[in-house]
């Protein structure tokens, strides 16, 4: 099959969610298909600046056709991006009471088709040759990657709908909620990343006939190298973007309330990129971006990995920590960690600060029990997140003889 994958950044060096699962989709398929990435000039997700070359080369060995941005974000997206987040701070959408995020529902549904579009327009990037060659060059299968921008939007907008797949990356946030988002994605194959995405795909638009099914993803597990010992200088660990969206704000809070609880508390290290002022306290080390291998050591020596981020469609960091199997500490309104929590029994899904501590003690105290914790987690991503599970459910969704195609059904 000739296949084309579409995300609106792409390349070594560009950091996100998307982008990352973007890479790893399109390397799997390039080992059984004639696979082409399309993509825009940019690298940053705000301005969508120029700064790559247009036109075709190759990358990791796949085939990558990058397209200039005509327009990035325009002025006046920040008025309807308020206008959207009226009455609530969106780092903390999920998190409010459910009727609260119906009546946001209701008040979207009144806004007019071209409000929203220019909503989702004005965001950026435009790159009209990008959908130009879409038109124009007959893929047997066009795979979005992302429902958020533009590239998604106005793409499924000229692929025929036996063609076009999305792998929504959807979590419980403000746009979501925007009508023509789900008459679009209606158009296609949707792809979720957990059941719990599959899920909120028919809770937010129960209307609308959205066809999804879970596809995961695939980590290159390393070897196994047994659970770590906890030393003299225990710590728990954030790994990921140190942004307001991804729960960061609550952790310090919850952290300086747990250093007011225990006696001797454990550190607290921060790594990733510093997307936010974090003003110093006792026990904290913020260390910024670190390489891979640093990573996964941290991750490995951690009492645990303690992510509070509400905006998570899958958390590839929990299931790196679980693959070297150290216990995880989550959010218990966040959907999708605390499904990797009960699917998985390798961590504790939190609500304040008081259950951290309580969490904590019981890490420190029973090392048998955060040893059990590890194991559950490591078998837990060995048999669904790891590379050759993750391949086997894209082979089902593309497979390498077109003639054996099964009839997508939602689970």
């Amino acid at each position: 099959m000739r296949l084309a994958v579409v995300v609106q950044r792409y390349g070594a060096g560009v950091l996100g969610g998307a982008e990352t699962y973007a890479a790893l989709l399109a390397g799997v398929l390039a080992r059984h298909h004639e696979v082409e990435v399309l993509t825009t000039t940019a690298r940053d997700y705000q301005q969508w600046r120029n700064e790559l070359p247009a036109g075709a080369g190759e990358e990791a060995g796949v085939r990558v056709r990058r397209f200039a941005v005509v327009r990035g974000r325009e002025p006046q997206w920040g008025i309807l991006n308020r206008l959207l987040h009226d009455g609530f701070d969106s780092s903390e959408f999920p998190l409010l009471p459910e009727a609260v995020r119906i009546e946001h529902a209701r008040r979207l549904r009144s806004w007019p088709d071209a409000l929203q579009e220019a909503f989702i327009r004005g965001q950026g990037p435009h790159a009209p040759d990008l959908h130009a060659h879409l038109r124009a060059t007959p893929y047997d299968g066009v795979v979005f990657v992302t429902y958020l921008y533009p590239t998604t939007y106005d793409g499924l907008a000229v692929v025929p709908r036996d063609r076009a797949w999305v792998v929504t990356t959807l979590h419980d946030e403000p746009p979501a909620y925007l009508p023509v988002f789900a008459r679009r994605l209606a158009t296609a194959r949707l792809l979720g990343l957990t059941d719990t995405e599959v899920a909120l795909l028919a809770r937010l638009h129960p209307d609308v006939p959205l066809r999804a099914r879970r596809l995961g993803y695939g980590l290159e597990v390393t070897a196994d190298q047994g659970p770590a010992e906890v030393g003299d200088d225990p710590y728990l660990l954030y790994a990921g973007r140190i942004d307001v969206q991804k729960g960061v704000v609550p952790l310090l809070r919850w952290y300086r309330a747990l250093r007011g609880a225990l006696q001797r508390p454990p550190r607290l290290v921060l790594i990733g990129q510093v997307a936010m002022p974090v003003a110093s306290q006792e026990g904290l080390e913020v260390r910024g971006f670190v390489d891979e291998a640093e990573k996964l050591r941290l991750m490995h020596g951690a009492l645990a990995l303690i992510h509070l981020s509400p905006y998570e469609s899958l958390g590839i960091v929990l299931l790196e920590a679980m693959a070297v199997r150290t216990p995880v500490l989550v959010h218990a309104d966040a959907e999708v960690m605390v499904e990797h929590c009960r699917r998985s029994g390798a961590g504790f899904w939190l609500r304040d600060a008081a259950e951290l501590v309580a969490a904590v003690q019981r890490l420190e105290g029973d090392p048998a029990l955060r040893r059990v914790l590890g194991e559950r987690g490591r078998r837990y991503v060995e048999r669904e997140f790891a590379m050759p599970a993750f391949e086997r459910r894209v082979l089902e969704e593309f497979p390498a003889n077109p003639a054996l195609q099964v009839q997508f059904t939602v689970p």
